[in-house]
């Protein structure tokens, strides 16, 4: 497993810090649009304990993103001290041209591997992907549109 990890993330971390530097994001903010992505609507402060940074720093961090039109924010209808954090459209459109990014890698790297031998690998990544996802919770509040 640690060999395979070195190989994709040698591939993927080269091509994605120079992604990030032309786009001038840094990997904190990387890292809260995946979190955002895959939360939302998630409030500032669960942002901030998913990062493990400050609220100020959080703040900050959103304020530059909503800036740059790569998040939205809002109230929330429940309590309206609380905001809400989701994806913009432009956001979502970035994370897809990263994704695309880190696949790529594993494509290259797994290019020259038998097709046999890809599709077991799959299958076992499938089985092993159903065992250890964990289960998504219902979302306290219905997803409208930001």
């Amino acid at each position: 497993m640690r060999q395979l990890h070195r190989l994709v993330s040698d591939r993927m971390m080269g091509s994605l810090q120079s992604d990030l530097q032309g786009e001038d994001v840094s990997f904190t903010q990387m890292t809260a649009l995946y979190k955002v992505r895959a939360f939302a609507p998630i409030s500032v402060t669960a942002l901030a304990e998913h990062l493990g940074v400050s609220l100020p720093a959080t703040s900050q961090l959103i304020q530059e993103l909503v800036r740059r039109n790569l998040m939205e924010r809002r109230e929330n209808p429940q309590d309206r001290r609380e905001k809400l954090l989701a994806l913009s459209e432009k956001g979502q459109q970035f994370l897809s041209v990263k994704e695309k990014t880190m696949i790529g890698a594993y494509s290259e790297l797994f290019q020259r591997a038998q097709p046999e031998t890809l599709g077991r690998a799959e299958a076992a990544i499938n089985a092993l992907l159903h065992e250890i996802r964990p289960p998504v919770p219902p979302s306290p509040l219905p997803k409208e549109p930001l």
